[in-house]
């Protein structure tokens, strides 16, 4: 396992012996780093993201002559990891993937607008995604580019809606609880629950919210305008899906609730398909192969959408090789591949307008 300078002080800094030796080695590679660049990026663990990512992480050493760690955690903390760093000025990642949910240190963020002016940086990206909200701003200007897209979608068993004339065209939330209710009787006596979904993640919650409710957000001065009865109803619905799940419905983790599916064990899963897309598909991890589809995402409310962004943090020692990083990854060509081996939604345009890719699969 290589170690870099910045690795190697980190973690003979978090012992109490062998001061002298860290010193000295620390010198040694001190030296090194002088003639060799290296940079630190994060990405949650996600058997998606983070795979992507070390896929081209020796290409990208070779063909830069920089040096790469990738430093993978959790979502929950991913985020105390970025928030840590930047708000003490460590510097320890070089470059960070998140979004709007560490938006109390945008201002430790570096703006891009001069390197995404001089590489003509974005060209390809979906319009819709380079724009302020899915792209990440402060004050004004750029801090973030966006390297994936997603959007809460339905997936469903073609061959069990099929066995059973069951329709899979739900547009509202009360079709598809009709629909559920329809699965649950011609289910009755197996052991495969109508719906799946990540009830035991409160941060994931909010997706069949935002489905089902069907009222202002904020008002027009930018106040909280909740509407007070529609929002209740859309919160009671939520609780009623549970009522079609497995008999664990309330533990499930977002992990879990995709294993439920594709372990045949769900006619339905309410999920990020950029989590399911790759594994649905490969026998190895899959028992509902060719068995899929995606459905209609039911109204009158609208998806949780996701939108990962890469930023560089002020204090990194070198933004040069960061910067080279985030091109190099958001590629258009690797994004389109990272899709196909990963299941990762493209925030490319060029992605969806590939006719091989659309002869493929469309």
């Amino acid at each position: 396992m290589k170690i870099n300078r910045r690795s190697f002080v980190k973690k003979m800094g978090t012992y109490g012996t062998g001061l002298v030796a860290a010193n000295a080695a620390s010198i040694a590679l001190s030296k090194k780093a002088k003639a060799a660049k290296e940079i630190t990026t994060t990405f949650m663990k996600s058997g998606t993201y983070d795979l992507a990512a070390e896929s081209i992480e020796k290409e990208f050493e070779k063909d830069t002559g920089i040096e790469l760690e990738i430093v993978t955690s959790p979502w929950s903390v991913l985020n105390q990891n970025h928030i840590a760093d930047l708000t003490t000025g460590t510097g320890e990642f070089d470059v960070m993937s998140g979004e709007f949910w560490i938006a109390t240190v945008f201002n430790h963020m570096l703006p891009l607008d001069s390197y995404v002016k001089r590489d003509g940086y974005g060209s390809t990206i979906i319009d819709r995604l380079w724009e302020p909200g899915p792209s990440n701003f402060f004050g004004g200007k750029r801090i973030g580019v966006p390297h994936s897209a997603d959007a809460y979608s339905i997936i469903y068993r073609k061959d069990i809606f099929d066995k059973y004339n069951i329709d899979p065209n739900w547009t509202t939330w009360k079709e598809y609880i009709y629909t559920a209710n329809q699965l649950k009787k011609a289910l009755k006596g197996q052991d495969i629950a109508p719906i799946s979904f990540a009830w035991g993640a409160p941060d994931q919650a909010a997706a069949i919210f935002l489905g089902a409710y069907d009222g202002m957000m904020v008002n027009a001065n930018g106040e909280y305008a909740i509407n007070k009865g529609k929002a209740v109803s859309a919160l009671n619905l939520m609780v009623e899906t549970a009522e079609y799940g497995p008999s664990n419905a309330k533990a499930l983790s977002i992990d879990e609730s995709n294993a439920v599916f594709l372990d045949g064990k769900a006619a339905t899963l309410i999920c990020w398909p950029s989590f399911v897309r790759s594994s649905a598909d490969k026998p190895s991890d899959s028992k509902v192969v060719g068995k899929w589809e995606l459905g209609n995402w039911p109204g009158p409310g609208f998806p949780m959408v996701s939108a990962w962004n890469l930023f560089i943090s002020k204090y990194s020692s070198d933004p040069d090789s960061a910067w080279k990083w985030i091109t190099y990854h958001g590629d258009s060509e690797r994004s389109k591949q990272f899709m196909e081996d990963f299941g990762i939604g493209s925030p490319h345009r060029t992605t969806y307008e590939d006719q091989v890719l659309l002869r493929k699969h469309g």
